[in-house]
């Protein structure tokens, strides 16, 4: 998927992505550190019981930045 400047936004904890898969904020810090966004409860949440705890988000997230060099 790519991206462009219009799907960047900037809330309290820093620069996020909507989730594509829940809608969820995706902070950049999140994604490089976790690969999850914050609709992502863990692992030990059965997901019988993800709707007690609220969202239940699958999606495993990564950026890539590639550079390309100008002739």
């Amino acid at each position: 998927m790519e991206l462009g400047p219009d799907e960047f936004h900037e809330g309290d904890e820093g620069v996020y992505l909507d989730c594509p898969e829940c809608g969820s904020p995706a902070y950049v810090t999140d994604i490089v550190e976790t690969g999850r966004c914050t609709g992502y409860r863990g692992d030990d949440v059965e997901e019988e019981n993800a709707e007690d705890v609220g969202a239940f988000c699958t999606a495993k997230l990564s950026l890539e930045l590639v550079y390309t060099e100008e002739p």
